[in-house]
């Protein structure tokens, strides 16, 4: 089988990722505590606890986004968030983060159980991280991304991508998909993709605003962001030149003193 594996992008974040990390480690110790279920607990565990779209409860907008079916779904959930999570987090910081994760699935969820009356639980994190995947579509379109061609589990070659683009070609399908089924799923069709699509859709909406609002031409020019607001506070610059001419002022008296 021949893939395509997208890998860490080339660009060093400025603030440490504590919540990307954090929503890896939960989703991973999640996935362990189901490895030591047996198969009808780990049913139950679905069945509670993972999004049915024809009998859902408010709780499993948010329990069904930790729930993983196997190593391989939650290993590509994961690879994603890593990739993608920290340059969104570094950008819109902290809050602006967990709003595009969370609200970003929850909006992928509700346009599936609008749209579907399905009995099987619809589980993991993609429709949060896929929210991820638009917003950072678009922040940080002039930017690459290293893809690796694999065959079944070895690296053939590795390119490099326009970030649009390779995030185009994971989920644009899904996209077009969800627009066009108007967000109905196929019976027998297990991946929920419409999640996905919605989950896309709203994080690109959001980095829409961000753009518009100057998010990233501070984050170009100033230092200062991060924590939990980013880059979105407009007198981030101007606090910035005022440091840059504090700053200065303390060199030149540095340098004026007598010796």
């Amino acid at each position: 089988m021949i893939w395509l594996l997208p890998w860490e992008d080339n660009d060093e974040v400025r603030h440490m990722p504590w919540f990307t990390w954090a929503l890896i480690a939960i989703n991973v110790v999640v996935f362990v505590f189901q490895t030591a279920l047996g198969d009808e607990e780990v049913a139950r565990l679905f069945s509670r606890y993972g999004l049915i779209a024809d009998e859902w409860y408010w709780y499993q907008f948010f329990t069904g986004s930790f729930l993983h079916g196997d190593w391989l779904h939650l290993l590509g959930n994961m690879l994603f968030l890593w990739v993608f999570g920290d340059n969104v987090e570094d950008a819109l910081g902290h809050a602006g983060f967990l709003v595009v994760y969370f609200v970003g699935g929850f909006a992928g969820d509700l346009l599936y159980v609008y749209a579907n009356d399905f009995q099987i639980p619809s589980i993991g994190a993609s429709g949060c991280i896929s929210a991820l995947a638009g917003a950072y579509a678009l922040l940080f379109f002039e930017r690459d991304i290293d893809m690796k061609l694999m065959f079944l589990v070895f690296p053939v070659r590795t390119f490099s991508v326009g970030a649009f683009w390779a995030v185009l070609y994971f989920l644009g399908l899904d996209v077009a998909r969800t627009i066009w089924s108007k967000g109905v799923l196929a019976e027998g069709d297990y991946v929920n993709y419409v999640a996905h699509g919605g989950g896309f859709l709203f994080g690109f909406a959001v980095a829409i605003v961000a753009r518009l609002l100057g998010v990233m031409r501070r984050y170009h020019v100033v230092d200062n962001g991060g924590g939990w607001w980013g880059y979105w506070p407009s007198d981030l610059e101007t606090l910035a030149r005022k440091a840059a001419a504090r700053r200065a002022r303390m060199e030149r008296t540095r340098q004026e003193w007598p010796k």
